[in-house]
């Protein structure tokens, strides 16, 4: 009986923790940092290649999708990353179609000195898809 009311609190105090603590515990299919945007509408990967000084972030759509790898292609223009700091930084992200229907990507890319700092990243990643706009914070372990 102890052990089922145990599970039960844990299962109560993990629902309410809310959808930014849910996204934390997720490791992106290129074990890069995940971000959740809307109510696990979407999902975006970072992935920073410290050596070469380059991010890329993948997209993908609900948790199904994240945990396949199957990127989902979105019609925003750029994607916005405010890395936090002594000096916050903040970085435009141009699309990189992997094979997407034209007008859409499901990658975006960027460079910038800041990656290859070695330190450990926090920001905000943000978007505008079609006319929603959608943003979550990150922090790397």
């Amino acid at each position: 009986m102890r052990t089922m009311f145990t599970l039960a609190l844990i299962g109560l105090f993990g629902a309410a923790a809310g959808p930014a603590a849910r996204a934390e515990e997720h490791e992106g299919p290129h074990k890069g940092i995940v971000v959740e945007w809307g109510e696990e509408e979407y999902h975006a990967e970072i992935v920073v290649d410290a050596k070469a000084g380059t991010v890329i972030v993948y997209i993908y759509g609900d948790d199904k999708s994240l945990s396949k790898g199957k990127g989902v292609p979105i019609d925003a223009k750029i994607l916005t990353m405010t890395i936090k700091g002594e000096k916050s930084t903040t970085l435009k992200l141009d699309p990189a179609p992997q094979g997407d229907p034209a007008g859409t990507a499901s990658r975006f890319t960027g460079k910038h000195e800041v990656f290859t700092k070695g330190g450990k990243l926090a920001g905000t990643l943000s978007a505008k898809i079609g006319t929603k706009p959608y943003s979550g914070d990150f922090k790397q372990k």
